[in-house]
């Protein structure tokens, strides 16, 4: 079972749980079914409450499926609290926390991606940790190396562990891959622990969500600006378009826009999203935003 707007990753059984989109059309046909439920996408809130206290109704979808179902349904997956390419949705705690709940009472397994939201994104190590969920596996990658390597890890519970903890071989789990333990990233990814054992990075992290929430509150004044949301080192804003979603026509002046003045940014169609790496300076990060703010002026 999966969340709507959810984005997982590019193989075959990846896209099978992310929702459709411009990224898993082509791949139609290699894709299996899965049950799809709500996400907790406010601006544009499924059950049409728009408020931020609709979590419970949010998860109804998913408790009646889990009733009816749930013997039959291995896992729930979900991008936890942030869901990225689907376009930076965030979503409130409670929802999280309600998922869980859920999963333990149907005694359905809980995966967390997080690969977008691990190592500090969400303002916690894990995005799990802000609503206190302990997840029966968790999918980590991008920043465990800083970027810097790439790699991949999939932490799973005892429980799920004991799975494959057996005198029969056939228990064993066989999956490998030709670079696995490749010793290059697991070098770079134990520097990169090292860093956030000795160096102020959540300090850091904090100083760039208290610059994301002063420019944002701002930008919300803006006519143009439809919603912003903010997570930890991540602040984002919906434009209002004709054509809202990923392959909307603003994108490419957006982004064109921004490459001109020399600033980085990728939009998902007509959303904006600043997501800087933990160096960055409190007057570059300024600039980012006095960029957007004059692309919102001048294009829109």
């Amino acid at each position: 079972m999966a969340l709507e707007h959810g984005y997982h990753g590019d193989t075959a059984g990846a896209m099978s749980v992310s929702d459709e989109s411009p990224f898993t059309e082509p791949f139609q046909l290699m894709r299996y079914p899965v049950h799809r439920v709500h996400s907790a996408y406010c601006h544009r809130c499924p059950v049409g409450l728009k408020r931020e206290s609709c979590h419970i109704e949010c998860v109804q979808q998913l408790e009646g499926l889990l009733a009816d179902r749930g013997a039959r349904i291995a896992a729930v997956i979900t991008e936890p609290l942030l869901q990225g390419a689907g376009g930076m949705i965030v979503h409130p705690v409670e929802f999280l926390q309600q998922v869980h709940s859920l999963c333990i009472r149907h005694d359905v397994l809980l995966i967390a991606d997080e690969v977008l939201t691990g190592f500090g994104r969400t303002g916690k190590m894990f995005a799990c940790d802000l609503a206190n969920v302990v997840p029966d596996l968790m999918c980590i990658s991008k920043g465990i190396t800083g970027g810097f390597l790439p790699m991949g890890v999939t932490l799973c519970s005892d429980r799920v562990e004991s799975a494959f903890r057996s005198e029969n071989r056939a228990h064993t789990f066989y999956h490998g891959h030709s670079y696995t333990g490749n010793a290059l990233a697991c070098a770079a990814a134990n520097e990169n622990l090292r860093i956030f054992d000795d160096e102020p990075v959540f300090d850091r992290i904090s100083a760039i969500a208290r610059i994301h929430g002063e420019r944002l509150g701002k930008l919300r004044e803006m006519h143009q600006v439809g919603d912003i949301r903010q997570i930890g080192a991540v602040g984002a804003l919906e434009l209002r378009a004709e054509d809202p979603g990923y392959l909307s026509a603003l994108r490419p002046k957006l982004y064109q826009f921004f490459l001109e003045r020399g600033v980085l940014l990728r939009p998902l169609g007509n959303v904006v999203y600043v997501l800087p790496p933990y160096v960055i300076e409190p007057a570059q990060l300024h600039l980012v935003y006095d960029v957007i703010a004059e692309a919102i002026e001048t294009l829109l």
